[in-house]
């Protein structure tokens, strides 16, 4: 710690943010390791803790054979969880155009968390969506849902839009009620990784949702892997 009880990392990481949103990188790429090392004065191990940090809030992207860029003094898009809305209406809200690159559609037993989540036995069936959104064509979030069979077959997977939460909308029993959310920091692993395009160990923003009809009925629970370089998500809190 230094004498006024910030760490080393610490100063460094006050030191890069302050030049990220100050525009001194622009929407560059940052020097190599060893130069910005010498001109914060600090370590190397310390100076990757502080980039790493940074990466962890969007504000940086490490690629291979490109090196470290500013992505934007801030995340390019922000989602408020106060209100129930879908990736689709979060993108819409940024002013960018909503895609989906991958779509896939099963038919398995629910696991004992799946289970647990839409209120039904172990081995139900249910059927598993998965999906790739993209922001303005850029990978944007990879999401597996799982819902009660009953309610989402096949036919229901190739005929819906971009939407999801908006497709059940249109239903007046399956109208999403309410969500109860948890949002996790996340590392990608290969399957997250590949769905993205991004490399292993890239950090990601985990968002677990279990939504609800208006009689109480557990309808659908989702695991949505957000890129956390173009997302940012945030609660008003009030009195």
């Amino acid at each position: 710690p230094v004498g006024d009880g910030r760490s080393v990392p610490e100063r460094a990481y006050e030191k890069l943010l302050a030049y990220v949103v100050e525009g001194k990188f622009a929407e560059g790429k940052l020097p190599p390791e060893m130069d910005l090392s010498k001109q914060l004065g600090v370590s190397r191990t310390a100076l990757r803790e502080a980039l790493l940090r940074l990466e962890s809030q969007g504000y940086i992207s490490r690629r291979r054979r490109v090196g470290t860029v500013v992505v934007a003094n801030r995340p390019k898009v922000e989602g408020g969880l106060e209100k129930l809305n879908s990736a689709t209406g979060i993108i819409r809200n940024a002013g960018m155009e909503p895609g989906t690159t991958f779509k896939s559609w099963r038919m398995e037993e629910a696991n004992p968390l799946v289970a647990q989540q839409l209120g039904v036995e172990s081995g139900t069936k249910v059927s598993v969506f998965e999906r790739v959104r993209t922001a303005d064509g850029i990978p944007f979030c990879f999401d597996i849902s799982f819902i009660l069979e009953k309610h989402f077959g096949e036919a229901d997977a190739n005929k819906m839009g971009e939407s999801l939460f908006e497709y059940f909308s249109e239903q007046e029993k399956l109208r999403i009620r309410r969500a109860v959310s948890r949002i996790y920091p996340y590392v990608a692993d290969s399957l997250t990784g590949d769905r993205l395009a991004l490399p292993k160990g890239h950090l990601l923003t985990l968002l677990e949702q279990t939504h609800y009809t208006a009689s109480g009925e557990a309808l659908w629970y989702s695991r949505a892997f957000y890129r956390s370089d173009l997302i940012g998500f945030h609660i008003v809190r009030v009195p």
